[in-house]
């Protein structure tokens, strides 16, 4: 066994080699003056193992007492192990020997507290001769005080020439880790919401206020009328460890499949082994059969829209590229560049100091609002307030004069506030450029407010008519 380590990570941490007496694993103590990932662990620890089959095929040459020792500190476990399991590769046919050979490993997992961060059926080793399948067996494990500090395990490093795929496990601290919590729109409680959306009173704007008074008075309407919908929408928090396919009744087919293990352990007669055994036969066949008829059911309701999400399924997703500019060392300078290389500094405008109506704009109407309701996709990605265009369909079917008296005088005013052009910026890297230093090999996704968009809509909307009547288009625009 070997390990490299870079020279510009010697230079901020210690790393000791721990020899386990057994020439096929290779322990690392990695640690550091400071705490680690913002925890209070000052180290961590990585064991490396290549475990090989002995002549007893159901022995290998690393036992799993050695591999998953109970630690209380942060511990990775990686290597090939050569084992086939379900955990890991449901899709795959096991044989018998191959069953007893990976049994012990992945019960001594959850003995130790491991968790196996490999993604199902994504295959670490490629056969180059022969007539092998790929196969799941460089396998990698975290222990609960290293499991929520990793960010990501990614295999689309470009091949080594080996059979066996390099393989990337992201650390990071958990406060990056952790995605704030997410509003299940779908799950919205309309039926309590309704006798409140009906009785939202909207405050009129001024007859001519000025910019900021009447950015304030909008502000504040919607601010209420967000965390009124936010109040009744229950939140989830989004993980790469979440089982769609997961059911109620798999939990209790593992409750009952660990509880015959552990008694068959416990007293090793014949009939605990057999009931074990046909508890494990049937929990994880029932695994297969909840994947399948997940898969199934989502290609049978997939759209023209999730079509991508299932090639993404299929095939995997690239690592994003992580910006490398020149010059940008922290992430406040990495912004400074792609923003003034995407949003160039401008003469700053000017507003009027006191709006007027302007006495040509025909008043909002609701059919306008609906009108641009309905060409706004469920699917688009929110800005910064997380209301997508459903919640805004549902908000003008049950009170159409929400929308009608919070728009209305942006419109007959002709002034879009500040407080709506606030946004998200998601930068996305280019396929295929030879360098990724440059902030043109990337761009940006600008994720505008949906109430903003919907006001857009309304004035291109009113644009294109007036263009139209005047004939400024032609028959073909």
């Amino acid at each position: 066994m070997a390990a490299y380590v870079h020279m510009s990570f010697l230079s901020s941490y210690t790393v000791l080699p721990k020899f386990k007496g057994v020439g096929d694993v290779l322990a690392l103590d990695v640690s550091s003056n400071e705490p680690l990932f913002g925890t209070t662990f000052h180290s961590f620890r990585v064991i490396n193992a290549y475990s090989t089959n002995t002549v007893d095929h159901r022995v290998h040459s690393v036992q799993p007492e050695v591999l998953f020792p109970d630690l209380g500190f942060p511990l990775l476990v990686v290597g090939d192990l050569n084992i086939h399991n379900p955990l890991s590769d449901p899709l795959r046919h096991f044989s018998p020997r191959e069953i007893s050979s990976s049994t012990p490993y992945f019960e001594k997992v959850p003995e130790s507290g491991l968790a196996l961060l490999n993604p199902p059926c994504e295959y670490t080793r490629f056969p180059l001769v022969g007539k092998s399948c790929p196969s799941v067996i460089d396998l990698a494990f975290a222990n609960p005080h290293l499991l929520p500090l990793v960010k990501s395990w990614d295999a689309s490093l470009p091949s080594t020439g080996s059979d066996h795929i390099p393989i990337t496990i992201t650390l990071a601290a958990p406060s990056l880790n952790q995605k704030p919590p997410r509003p299940r729109w779908a799950d919205t409680d309309w039926e309590t919401l309704d006798p409140m959306i009906n009785g939202f009173k909207v405050p009129a704007a001024p007859s001519c206020p000025t910019p900021p008074k009447l950015d304030e008075g909008m502000s504040e309407s919607r601010n209420r009328l967000v965390a009124l919908l936010k109040e009744h929408t229950p939140v989830s928090r989004p993980s790469h460890h979440a089982k769609p396919w997961w059911t109620p009744h798999l939990t209790v087919l593992r409750r009952e499949y660990h509880k015959d293990a552990r008694a068959a352990r416990k007293h090793d007669t014949p009939h605990m082994r057999e009931v074990a055994g046909t508890s494990k036969a049937g929990y994880f066949k029932a695994i297969k059969a909840a994947k399948n008829k997940h898969w199934s059911s989502f290609l049978l309701t997939a759209t023209p829209q999730s079509l991508w999400t299932a090639k993404m399924f299929t095939y995997g997703r690239a690592q994003p590229r992580f910006p490398s500019l020149p010059g940008a060392e922290t992430p406040l300078q990495m912004n400074k560049v792609l923003l003034d290389h995407f949003f160039p500094p401008k003469e700053a405008f000017s507003p009027p100091r006191r709006l007027r109506p302007h006495k040509s704009a025909p008043p909002l109407m609701t059919d306008e609002i609906a009108a641009a309701l309905s060409k706004c996709s469920p699917t688009s990605a929110p800005g910064p307030d997380g209301i997508p265009y459903s919640t805004w369909k549902q908000v003008n079917k049950i009170n159409p004069s929400i929308l009608l008296q919070i728009l209305t005088p942006l419109v007959l005013l002709g002034y879009h506030p500040a407080s709506l052009k606030s946004s998200n910026g998601v930068v996305l890297d280019k396929l295929g450029k030879p360098s990724y230093e440059s902030a043109s090999s990337f761009r940006i996704i600008v994720l505008i407010r949906t109430i903003s968009k919907i006001l857009e809509r309304i004035v291109a909307a009113r644009l294109l008519a007036a263009a139209r009547s005047r004939g400024l288009l032609h028959l073909n625009q």
